[in-house]
């Protein structure tokens, strides 16, 4: 049922459409992946206010439907058949873990839905749905993914740093022995092997011995793979120890919870990152700012979730306009062929960011260094700063 705006110059009431109408899902209140769940949900908001002020998509409202997995898999297999056979949702944005993505693409397939994933990082959560598997592959993504992730940290490490000897620590889950294989492939592909790996169950207590083996191997820099909340015993540790090496990790070290946790373990941690607030970048803030304002706090708990959340709703509109149609197929088309660069984001600006072959929208150079000093995450390098700066001009 539309609105009634007012009455025609023959009493006929004049009727707002009917809005169109966006699923957004993540781990608001799922184990140690809160941080992420929650800028999900922000950065949507984001995207609604921004959208709705500028006239919505196709001359109507756009509407944000919001369901927490709870970062548990028959959750969020139950809230996307909500959000699509009940609530009717075009398009779905969001999720924070692989492992819940894996177990909802079937239904996305099924109904024809486009999804794009914006910060569950496992290489299979699109990959598993691509052609062959499927004649047309509705899951896409606007987040990094781990074996990107992994890539840059070596080169970093190797490349920039020039070590040879660096060692991994990593949970036993499903995540963190994917994290093994990627960071395996790419020692052998510099042509190198681990000084040591080390795992742990999630939620140990501590680390210690293993951060001694680390240490007795003569490691020179330690990659940590697992969930934030772990991430912070392991940092803990290390000072404890102490281990006076360089820690380095994927993008959740960049999260809040991690940073405010570890405390002055933190300092000086590195990671992989899309996003770092407080950048030279006139719009980055500007979605700072916003943020803060609609979602009534003063920090975002995942800045690289929250930027990569509104980039994937801007392209989702422009697929809808650019096909004139909110219909799965449709839109789904669109975002494999889009015709004009999408300027409006905050990670980049995107020409072409996916393809019939391709639905992976972050590139190598969309991905920075950022590093923990004061209490924030920073550009590690001030080339990084510049280049985040000045590169989303380059699209246009």
């Amino acid at each position: 049922m539309g609105i009634l705006l007012g009455i025609g110059m023959h009493g006929l009431a004049v009727a707002e459409p009917a809005p169109i109408r966006i699923g957004v899902i993540g781990p608001v209140t799922g184990k140690a992946t809160e941080d992420s769940g929650q800028s999900i949900m922000g950065g949507a908001r984001v995207f609604v206010a921004d959208i709705n002020q500028s006239g919505g998509i196709l001359g109507r409202k756009v509407e944000i439907v919001e369901r927490d997995d709870q970062a548990n898999p028959d959750i969020g297999v139950a809230m996307v058949k909500e959000l699509i056979e009940k609530e009717k949702v075009a398009a779905v944005v969001g999720f924070g873990n692989t492992g819940v993505v894996l177990q909802t693409t079937k239904i996305f397939q099924d109904a024809k839905v486009p999804l794009i994933v914006t910060a569950a990082a496992g290489v299979a959560a699109v990959k598993s749905t691509m052609p062959p598997a499927y004649p047309a592959s509705y899951i896409f993504r606007t987040g990094t993914t781990d074996g990107l992730q992994t890539f840059v940290l070596l080169n970093e490490l190797v490349d920039r740093r020039k070590m040879d000897k660096i060692a991994l620590i990593h949970d036993e889950s499903p995540y963190g022995q994917l994290a093994k294989q990627n960071v395996l492939a790419e020692l052998q592909r510099h042509n190198l092997k681990p000084a040591d790996i080390e795992s742990f169950k999630v939620g140990d207590p501590d680390v210690m011995a293993q951060l001694q083996r680390i240490k007795d191997s003569g490691a020179q820099a330690v990659i940590i793979y697992c969930l934030a909340g772990d991430a912070v015993m392991v940092a803990k540790n290390a000072t404890k120890l102490p281990l006076k090496l360089p820690l380095i990790g994927p993008w959740l070290l960049s999260q809040q919870s991690f940073i405010d946790k570890a405390g002055a373990s933190a300092e000086g941690v590195h990671m992989t990152v899309t996003f770092i607030e407080n950048s030279m970048n006139t719009a980055s803030n500007a979605f700072s700012l916003s943020y803060r304002k609609i979602n009534k706090v003063s920090f975002i708990p995942s800045p690289a979730a929250a930027a990569q959340t509104y980039d994937a709703l801007r392209l989702l509109a422009s697929a809808m306009a650019q096909a004139n149609s909110e219909e799965g197929p449709k839109v789904q088309q669109a975002l494999e062929d889009l015709k004009w660069p999408i300027t409006t984001t905050i990670v980049s600006q995107y020409l072409k960011p996916f393809s019939p072959t391709n639905h992976e929208a972050i590139t190598q150079d969309m991905v920075y260094m950022g590093e923990i000093r004061d209490g924030k995450v920073s550009f590690m390098y001030k080339d990084d700063a510049k280049r985040a700066s000045t590169r989303l001009k380059k699209a246009q």
